[in-house]
């Protein structure tokens, strides 16, 4: 087991999951779940570094069972996949801290999704300036076709009157 002798400190839930389910042979995960379970939380990690760049969040230790917990989907069965028993020592002191983490998610999701919102909204002007545009053009197309129609009609009878008077004459 990962001690805390051997790091000088507790173990991240993510170096307690990756101690107990890798082999220690090859290192490679023991099962798919658990190499998921990492990359939701390299995932989410990543997300949350980019989104809360010099704010602090609560402490670093509640803040990554706080992420590893969302990544596995949190505490099911008095459990959280991954951490054993050690999930009793992170679940009481940290509901404070991920609460903190999900409003800054929250929040900053929210900004992104009025962002695209814009996007959309600026997108479907532009598509129905496009089809009014296209709408003018059929209308003028459908004049000139109109108006060609009437000039060859007055040319043909122009030109069979002009044959009439040229019969009447001979």
């Amino acid at each position: 087991m990962l001690q805390k002798a051997v790091l000088d400190r507790e173990p991240t839930p993510v170096e307690l999951h990756s101690h107990t389910h890798k082999r220690q042979e090859d290192q490679r995960w023991v099962d798919e779940r658990a190499r998921k379970a990492f990359e939701e939380y390299t995932r989410i990690r990543e997300s949350q570094t980019a989104a809360c760049e010099g704010s602090s969040g609560g402490s670093t230790e509640y803040s990554d069972y706080c992420t590893w917990s969302q990544a596995v989907g949190g505490m099911q069965h008095g459990r959280v996949y991954g951490l054993d028993s050690q999930a009793y020592a992170y679940e009481g002191q940290a509901s404070s801290g991920c609460k903190s983490l999900y409003t800054q998610q929250i929040t900053a999701l929210t900004a992104e999704l009025e962002q695209v919102q814009k996007a959309q909204a600026d997108w479907q002007m532009q598509m129905q300036q496009q089809m009014e545009i296209q709408r003018q053009m059929q209308i003028q197309q459908t004049q000139m076709l109109e108006e060609m129609q009437r000039m060859r009609e007055q040319m043909s009878s122009g030109k069979s009157t002009a044959a009439e008077e040229e019969t009447d004459s001979d």
